[in-house]
């Protein structure tokens, strides 16, 4: 028997409202379980995680962690200040005053006396002319003197007169002569202490005297030096002793 054709089409009606029902949630599916039923979340809505909620207890035994403490980046000495450069002038460095030096005092020198003559010796004519010798004096550091006296002696010849026959003169500048100067003539030591006069040499002061020396008449032939000797007459002391080598011809 033929079903009615009002039957027919409502059959056909809910076939095809059943697959598009089934074909909708296939698509929701595929979307990603999310549905729209009730039960479902809105849309929008951050999905329920389905791990438990921790416990009150466990909670509080929970590790407190404390935030980092606060810092601050290290300040850079590069950088470039953003104000005004600082315009005030340094101050100057303190320099270190110089070590007091200790000055040594100068090593100490002494008084010394040198004869000079021209061709190293005196070489005498009896009644002839004088020949000229100088007596350089230096004095040192040390000591100054107030009296110093150039003392000359010649010994006698044996068999010769007691006077050999010989003159001596000493230059005065500030007069512009020569003066007669004392000529000893004998074979021993006059003592010091008898001595008397002299002139005054002060510390570092160079004198130079002018003798000249003249063989008389009767002047015995041969070598006879001339003896030079420096006094100190305050200290009665010799400083100085030494001789004029001296021939005269026969």
């Amino acid at each position: 028997m033929t079903e009615p054709t009002v039957i027919r089409e409502h059959r056909m009606r809910r076939r095809t409202r059943i697959l598009v029902v089934g074909t909708m949630g296939t698509a929701l599916l595929a979307l990603g379980g999310t549905g729209c039923g009730p039960g479902s979340p809105p849309r929008g809505s951050a999905p329920v995680s389905s791990t438990p909620a921790p416990s009150a207890s466990s909670a509080e035994n929970a590790p407190t962690t404390s935030p980092p403490p606060f810092t601050t980046a290290p300040e850079d000495s590069t950088a470039t200040p953003t104000g005004d450069a600082d315009t005030r002038p340094a101050s100057p460095t303190p320099t270190p005053s110089a070590a007091p030096t200790t000055r040594r005092p100068p090593a100490p020198t002494h008084l010394s006396a040198h004869v000079a003559v021209a061709g190293g010796r005196l070489t005498l004519s009896p009644d002839g002319p004088a020949r000229e010798f100088t007596v350089t004096l230096r004095n040192g550091n040390s000591h100054a003197y107030r009296h110093l006296l150039v003392a000359f002696q010649m010994e006698t010849v044996p068999g010769a007169p007691e006077h050999p026959g010989y003159t001596l003169e000493r230059w005065d500048p500030a007069a512009g002569i020569w003066r007669a100067a004392a000529l000893r003539f004998a074979n021993d030591a006059y003592p010091y202490a008898l001595y008397q006069g002299g002139a005054p040499l002060a510390r570092n002061a160079v004198l130079t005297h002018r003798y000249r020396v003249r063989a008389l008449a009767g002047a015995p032939a041969g070598p006879n030096p001339l003896l030079v000797s420096l006094v100190d007459t305050d200290a009665d002391a010799r400083l100085y002793y030494g001789s004029v080598p001296q021939t005269t011809l026969g």
